[in-house]
């Protein structure tokens, strides 16, 4: 029997035969000029192929789909796709670049990081500042979240300078902290679409408590500090130990729905956040610190959490519009 390839369906390359690949970019952000002309023109130069685009506007940002042929492409898809997110980190915009396989599989649970994610600071260095030790414990956070420390050994060394502060000023701080522009809009948006919401944090319970009862998660998991006569004793139990703790907790949760990492989403800014981001269908860095800009596919480094659901709630181009 002698099979047929078809040009439409095939590319010669080398002297081998290879269905086309595609990838699905798309890139989201307060309307400029140069936003369009900037991520097209790093296409071109790699030889990509942009096969379908659309765009349309989310509250007051640009969105843009494409289709973009990379079957082609000059260099690897790993250098593709790096070029992509420098250029759009140069424009100020955020990026999603992902295998059309990929896109396309459904998603149906979300986890979100807490500190510098859905809160736009660092909760454990607010309240460090009611003991008079926000230098000392903003410097570990800082070592934590660029991978530069141990999470849990930063985490302990940071609780133990909070010995003494008083729980009540504690969860007074945590009614106070600034939520990420767009937060609840999200969170509630993505609830309406059926989506599963979970806040997986190494932060602390009094706060994640609060902040997932505020913005209506599902689940919240964090860590439990210690507490004795009304006041911290310098103690944490460690649930939440880093990239590992968060992954197990993930899968568990995803496991009792009878869902796939495949099927869900990851949203997270720091290094403890990178084992999750990268083992889901989709992980978004939201305003990433530099080790995760560069292992992430889908970027955000603005200040509006709405520019997610363009990534996430997009209108999927249909396969019959490729070229």
């Amino acid at each position: 029997m002698t099979g047929h390839l078809y040009k439409k369906d095939y590319n010669s390359i080398s002297g081998f035969k290879r269905m086309n690949k595609y990838f699905i970019i798309t890139v989201v952000g307060y309307d400029k000029p140069g936003i369009v002309a900037g991520i097209t023109s790093v296409i071109a130069e790699m030889n990509g192929n942009i096969t379908s685009i659309k765009a349309y506007t989310l509250s007051e940002l640009f969105v843009m789909n494409m289709i973009v042929d990379v079957s082609r492409i000059s260099g690897t898809e790993n250098e593709f796709v790096k070029k992509l997110k420098e250029k759009a980190l140069q424009i100020g915009v955020g990026i999603a670049i992902e295998d059309e396989k990929e896109s396309f599989k459904t998603k149906k649970l979300i986890a979100f990081d807490m500190d510098g994610t859905v809160l736009e600071v660092e909760a454990i260095d607010e309240v460090a500042k009611y003991a008079c030790v926000q230098n000392e414990v903003a410097e570990l956070t800082r070592r934590a979240m660029y991978g530069e420390m141990d999470f849990s050994a930063a985490l302990r060394e940071r609780v133990k300078l909070l010995k003494g502060l008083p729980v009540k000023v504690v969860e007074e701080v945590a009614e106070r902290l600034p939520i990420s522009k767009g937060a609840e809009e999200v969170i509630k948006t993505l609830k309406s679409m059926g989506f599963i919401t979970v806040l997986i944090t190494g932060g602390f319970d009094i706060v994640a408590k609060k902040i997932a009862e505020k913005l209506g998660f599902d689940y919240w998991f964090a860590n439990r500090l210690g507490v004795e006569d009304g006041k911290l004793n310098g103690e944490v139990e460690i649930i939440v130990s880093g990239g590992e703790a968060k992954l197990k907790i993930l899968e568990e949760v995803a496991k009792a729905h009878g869902i796939d990492l495949e099927e869900c989403i990851a949203v997270g800014d720091g290094a403890n956040d990178l084992l999750v981001l990268e083992n889901v269908g989709l992980g978004i860095g939201f305003r990433p610190k530099p080790i995760v800009e560069q292992k992430v596919k889908a970027l955000v480094n603005i200040n509006d959490m709405r520019a997610i659901l363009s990534l996430i709630a997009r209108g999927r181009l249909k396969e019959d519009e490729r070229g």
